[in-house]
């Protein structure tokens, strides 16, 4: 298929595609016009790479990941054997933990220094209800 059905079937567009491409993760075979030609396992590729940048995952960890990405992720396959390709997405998940530690950190401060600005409030007003 080409890049424009591809782009359809997987509901992305040929700018992703390419850019997927630029990054070494899908890798159509060339016609004899220069055309992008897709076989139907990059629907699976496709949809998988959406998927697990969505999670969070770059295109780097994506790289590191390689074949998986054809795979079903789901249940028991074998990128999950231990020291495997799991670790990819341990590793992400801990820098995404540290980025959630810091920016609990600068909520904090900024939530003290507004605190500290914020002119307290004084009495409520009485008055009579017309």
């Amino acid at each position: 298929m080409r890049i424009g059905e591809l782009a359809r079937a997987t509901g992305t567009t040929t700018r992703a595609l390419r850019y997927y491409e630029e990054h070494g993760l899908l890798r159509p075979e060339r016609s004899a016009n220069g055309y992008r030609d897709y076989g139907p396992e990059a629907v699976r590729l496709v949809e998988n790479i959406r998927l697990l940048l969505a999670s969070g995952l770059t295109t780097e960890d994506l790289s590191l990941i390689g074949t998986c990405l054809r795979d079903e992720l789901v249940g028991d396959h074998r990128c999950a054997e231990p020291g495997g390709k799991v670790a990819v997405f341990e590793q992400r998940l801990a820098v995404i933990q540290q980025r959630i530690d810091e920016l609990t950190c600068v909520r904090t401060r900024l939530l003290d220094r507004l605190g500290e600005i914020r002119p307290s409030p004084g009495p409520l007003p009485t008055g009579r209800a017309a």
